[in-house]
């Protein structure tokens, strides 16, 4: 994925406003982030976009 891609996707988020969480508990928030985003839900701890991404 590219840069442009990523930015057009964060600003399309961002013009949502705030959105309630899909789900709840912990996972919740970043359940909700990938679903908008658009980007599997795995559960591995790893970066999802193009290894770039998510880094600790």
């Amino acid at each position: 994925m590219k840069l442009k891609e990523i930015i057009t996707k964060l600003q399309k988020i961002e013009s949502k406003g705030f959105v309630q969480s899909m789900r709840q508990g912990p996972t919740g928030i970043g359940y909700t982030f990938e679903t908008l985003f658009g980007v599997d839900e795995n559960n591995i701890p790893i970066p999802d976009i193009g290894g770039r991404v998510e880094k600790l």
